[in-house]
């Protein structure tokens, strides 16, 4: 139903009006003359507050407001009748991730990491490797100059739904719940889809930024309740289903700060992460993935027995290297003997951690994964 109203207020950006039968996620069109569109973020004392998608320097007190529709509401997420269980690898076309860190399809995965670790050109990677019938990109408050780069770089059956940091709070979640949406039509086609999310961690606050404009007190970290409640839901329309599935690989952006609210509720919502180390993008070694401090809670759906034992052997040896590395640049040599093979296939296992951006199939990695294993028994 088209209702009318009049805005009451403007302030800070947000616009506060008298508009009947109106709920939240309504779509809304504000003034006449130069009109901006907006989405109804709060309902009081018969008043709604509005989030506009532009700016509204422009509009004044008296302005009418017109209601276009009752929004596109983010998909439910399945229930647990039409989930399936992980029983299928999702290829990434990473030796890292494949090989030592694999991934079911219909995984939730998170590539937590600082500024300058890697994550867009890994995820430029996994976009063109992966094994997907669809691939659904989420560019929620990204550098404009990053969002060319995804138009050039994106494989030909992948949608891009793109939100720049200019954009306002309202814009910026649509993008990240838009891409959801859409991939849930796809997967109920059928279709294997991977959604990348770039990043959560921007979606998070433009979240806390419209419930605090809407006057919702803050909470922990300076987030308020509803910014977790609504990652949950937003993470949770993806697995793997009875058709088709979706897996989605989020970044986050991290600084190791183990108090920030985001990535701490990003791990307990995720199916695994990645870790990027600063300690290894600044010697060059990409993709940084620091395998010891990486998990995949998939890993045993998605890899056969073989696989799992041919892993298990080297990142016992990555984080043998790893542990002794202060040590054995003080020139104190280990007794142990899993150290002692492992530092003479140093060499062999660094070159199967590193990679160009360019996708490996995965039976290449399988293979090189257990000659190296053999070369570790």
């Amino acid at each position: 139903m088209i209702a009318f109203g009049t805005i009451t207020e403007v302030k800070n950006g947000w616009v506060t009006a008298k508009l009947p039968c109106a709920s939240i996620g309504a779509r809304v069109l504000i003034g006449e003359a130069n009109a901006v569109y907006g989405t109804v973020a709060a309902v009081r004392r018969g008043a709604v507050t509005i989030a506009p998608d532009d700016e509204c320097e422009a509009l004044m007190l008296g302005s009418r407001v017109r209601s276009i529709d009752a929004g596109a509401a983010l998909p439910q997420a399945p229930p647990p009748a039409e989930r399936a269980a992980f029983d299928t690898p999702l290829w990434t076309g990473v030796r890292a991730i494949d090989g030592l860190l694999p991934i079911a399809r219909g995984a939730r995965i998170g590539i937590f990491g600082a500024p300058g670790a890697g994550k867009s050109t890994l995820l430029h990677t996994i976009a063109r490797g992966a094994d997907a019938d669809a691939i659904v990109v989420a560019l929620v408050g990204e550098r404009g100059c990053e969002a060319e780069t995804w138009s050039r770089v994106a494989p030909a059956h992948a949608t891009i739904v793109c939100a720049t940091s200019d954009r306002s709070a309202s814009r910026r979640i649509a993008a990240a719940e838009g891409a959801m949406m859409k991939a849930d039509a796809l997967c109920r086609r059928g279709l294997h889809v991977l959604v990348i999310l770039d990043s959560l961690a921007r979606y998070a606050n433009a979240l806390r930024e419209r419930a605090i404009g809407a006057g919702e007190l803050a909470g922990r970290g300076g987030f308020p309740p509803s910014v977790f409640a609504q990652l949950a839901r937003l993470v949770e329309i993806g697995g793997a289903r009875r058709r088709g599935s979706i897996s989605i690989v989020a970044s986050v952006l991290s600084d190791g700060d183990a108090r920030d609210p985001v990535s701490d509720a990003a791990r307990s919502l995720l199916d695994g992460h990645i870790e990027l180390s600063e300690r290894l993008a600044a010697r060059g070694h990409f993709p940084a993935i620091d395998v010891a401090a990486s998990t995949s809670r998939t890993a045993a759906y998605a890899a056969s027995p073989g696989h799992r034992a041919d892993a298990a052997i080297v990142r016992a040896a990555v984080e043998a290297l790893q542990r002794t590395e202060e040590a054995r640049s003080l020139g104190v040599r280990s007794q142990d003997a899993l150290t002692i093979r492992a530092e003479e296939a140093e060499g062999q296992l660094t070159a199967y951690l590193r990679q160009a951006a360019e996708p490996v199939r995965s039976t290449e990695t399988l293979s090189a994964l257990a000659r190296l294993a053999d070369t570790l028994r």
